[in-house]
C-alpha cells in the first residue's frame, strides 16, 4: 500500500511541469469524513425491533491520507481511507473508501472534471452553514448527487464508493468600473453507478456569481431527471471581513444531517425515520472577533407538512408493479394501490414540520491551543403531541505540536436523541491526529 501511495504522489507530481503546490496531509484516529462518524469510542443506547432498549459499546479507528495538487491548469485530489469499526450498524468491519478527481482547466472560461468525488470543490461560499462549519451538496454547483453510501465486500472487509462523475466548468472573472471584481462559475456533469442490470445516473449544474467583497449568490439543480429533483437557491453578503451572512432556500430537503426523527410504530415493530421536507428555508450568520472569540449560528426549517415520497402499486397478486414519486402530506396515508383498492398503509405519523437549529462558539487560546464548543437541536414545530428533541453537544480542542509535526484533536460528544430515549443516547470520544506537509514547485 505505501508503495502505490508513493507512485500516486509521484504520478500527480509529475503531471504538469508548470509551478504548482503539493499539499499532503494525514489523518489517523477517528471521525473519519467519508466513511461514517464512528468516533473512537462510543457508549450507545439501541432499541431492538419490539421497542426495548439495550446498550453498546463501539470501537473504530481509521485513517485519512490525502494529496492534493494545485497547478495553473490543473487541481486534482487522491484520498484514501481507511476504517475499522466494531459498532453493529456498520455494513462491514473493514472499511477502504478510495476517491479522489482531476479537473483540468486550459482556459479559466473553460475546464472538464472527472472523478468518484469532487468534495467541496465547487461549493458557493452563500451556501456556507457557519456553525455546522460545512457545506451541504445543495450548496455545491456539481457533486456526486446520488448520494447514497455503496459498500462491495463482505461483512468482514469492503470497498466504499460513491460512482464516476464527470462534467464542465466554466470561471469568469472581470473588472467592473470603479475597479471591483465580479465573477460566474457555472457547472455542469453526471453521476454513473452500475446498479445490478444497469446503470443508475444523475445530473446536476449550478450557477454561481458575485461581486468580491459585497455578495456572492447561486442556484444548483441534481439529479434533475428524476421527479424527487433536489433545487438549492442562496444568497450572502461579504461586505465586512470576518463576518458571515448567508440564506438558502431548499426543495426537497433530505440531508439527514439537519433532520429529525420520528418513531414508525407497525405491528408492534418500532423504527425510527428521518423525515425530509418539500420546502426549506435555512440562514447563517456569525463573526469572528479581534480577540480570537467566535460565534457562529445556523436554522433550517421547513415551511409545510409536506415531503417527497413514493406511493407503489401492486397487481392483484400482491406483486410490486410500479413505484411513483409525488408530494406527500405528512401524517396522510402514503396509498399503495391493489386491485384498484386503495390500501391505507401509513409509515409515516402525524409529525408537521422539521427544524433544525446549531450554534457554534470558538476562540483562540494562544498561537498553539483553540477551543470550540458546538451545540446541535433537531424538533418539530407545531407537532401535537410530545416535541421529542434531538440536542447534541460537542466541546472539543486543538493542540498545535511544535514545529512542523501536526496537530491533534480531542473532544466528548454527547447525544440526547428523545425521539428514541428519555435522557442521554450517546456519549462518545472523536480524537485525531492530522500531519501536513506542503511542498511548492
Amino acid at each position: 500500500m505505501k508503495k502505490a501511495i508513493l507512485t500516486t504522489m509521484i504520478a500527480l507530481s509529475a503531471f504538469s511541469a508548470a509551478a504548482g503546490k503539493l499539499t499532503i496531509k494525514n489523518t489517523v484516529g477517528s471521525d473519519i469524513d467519508e466513511i461514517g462518524e464512528s468516533d473512537l469510542f462510543t457508549h450507545s443506547k439501541t432499541d431492538d425491533i419490539s421497542g426495548g432498549t439495550v446498550t453498546e459499546n463501539a470501537f473504530a479507528i481509521g485513517e485519512q491520507f490525502q494529496t492534493d495538487l494545485e497547478t495553473e491548469k490543473v487541481d486534482a485530489r487522491l484520498r484514501l481511507e481507511f476504517l475499522l469499526d466494531t459498532s453493529d450498524d456498520s455494513p462491514s468491519t473493514f472499511v477502504i473508501a478510495p476517491s479522489g478527481f482531476v479537473h483540468y482547466e486550459p482556459i479559466p472560461q473553460f475546464g472538464i472534471i472527472a472523478g468518484t468525488n469532487f468534495y467541496k470543490r465547487f461549493a458557493a461560499d452563500s451556501a456556507y452553514l457557519a456553525a455546522a462549519d460545512d457545506t451541504t451538496k445543495y450548496g455545491r454547483l456539481i457533486t456526486d448527487s446520488l448520494g447514497e453510501d455503496r459498500y462491495f465486500g463482505t461483512e468482514s472487509a469492503a470497498i466504499y464508493t460513491n460512482g464516476f462523475a464527470g462534467g464542465v466548468t466554466s470561471d469568469w472573472a472581470w473588472t467592473l468600473p470603479g475597479g471591483t471584481d465580479a465573477y460566474l462559475k457555472a457547472a455542469a456533469g453526471a453521476t454513473m453507478y452500475p446498479d445490478t442490470d444497469e446503470f443508475e445516473k444523475a445530473v446536476d449544474f449550478g450557477v454561481n456569481a458575485g461581486v468580491k467583497d459585497l455578495f456572492d449568490m447561486a442556484f444548483t439543480a441534481h439529479d434533475v431527471l428524476e421527479d424527487d429533483r433536489k433545487f438549492g437557491a442562496f444568497a450572502g453578503f461579504t461586505g465586512v471581513r470576518d463576518l458571515v451572512l448567508n440564506a438558502g432556500f431548499y426543495y426537497n430537503f433530505t440531508d439527514a444531517d439537519y433532520l429529525p426523527e420520528a418513531c414508525v410504530e407497525r405491528n408492534d415493530v418500532y423504527e425510527y425515520k428521518k423525515q425530509s421536507t418539500k420546502y426549506a428555508l435555512g440562514g447563517s450568520c456569525g463573526y469572528l472577533f479581534s480577540s480570537g472569540f467566535g460565534i457562529y449560528a445556523d436554522f433550517i426549517t421547513g415551511l409545510t407538512n409536506e415531503y417527497i415520497g413514493t406511493v407503489k402499486y401492486y397487481d392483484s397478486d400482491g406483486n410490486l408493479i410500479d413505484t411513483k414519486t409525488t408530494t406527500i402530506i405528512r401524517g396522510e396515508t402514503v396509498v399503495k394501490y391493489k386491485d384498484g383498492t386503495a390500501k391505507r398503509t401509513d409509515e409515516y405519523p402525524a409529525r408537521t414540520i422539521p427544524f433544525c437549529s446549531q450554534l457554534r462558539l470558538t476562540y483562540t487560546v494562544n498561537q498553539t491551543l483553540e477551543a470550540a464548543l458546538s451545540i446541535k437541536a433537531r424538533a418539530w414545530l407545531y407537532d401535537t403531541e410530545e416535541a421529542e428533541p434531538w440536542i447534541s453537544v460537542y466541546p472539543r480542542c486543538t493542540f498545535k505540536l511544535p514545529g512542523k509535526y501536526g496537530k491533534i484533536g480531542a473532544g466528548i460528544s454527547l447525544d440526547m436523541n428523545y425521539a428514541r430515549h428519555d435522557g442521554l443516547s450517546s456519549i462518545s470520544f472523536p480524537i485525531t491526529y492530522t500531519h501536513k506537509f506542503k511542498k511548492k514547485f
